[in-house]
């Protein structure tokens, strides 16, 4: 019991990967013109998810291949289907 994690770091430590998680998604999408501005926004997003696999593999002691590869196809089936759910309601960029 003394070496639980204290409630509000945790909190905050995950609000703050949360904005950081967001910033490179957020570039991809505002910077590039409306012509590329989906396929620069997905390969962005891939290439953050390839990151965030590795470091967390890294840090946790687990097989990086596995562990890029889990996060990239998670990330890209969560793209897919918001992505047809925006098609579905008529959303567009």
């Amino acid at each position: 019991p003394d070496h639980l994690t204290n409630p509000v770091q945790a909190a905050f430590s995950s609000a703050g990967a949360f904005v950081a998680g967001a910033v490179i998604p957020l570039i991809a999408i505002t910077l590039p013109g409306p012509d590329i501005r989906v396929p620069v926004a997905v390969t962005a997003v891939i290439i953050a998810l390839s990151i965030t696999g590795f470091v967390s593999a890294s840090i946790g002691g687990g097989e990086k291949t596995k562990a890029i590869l889990r996060v990239v196809i998670g990330g890209i089936v969560a793209m897919a289907i918001t992505y047809g759910i925006g098609l579905l309601v008529g959303a567009s960029l």
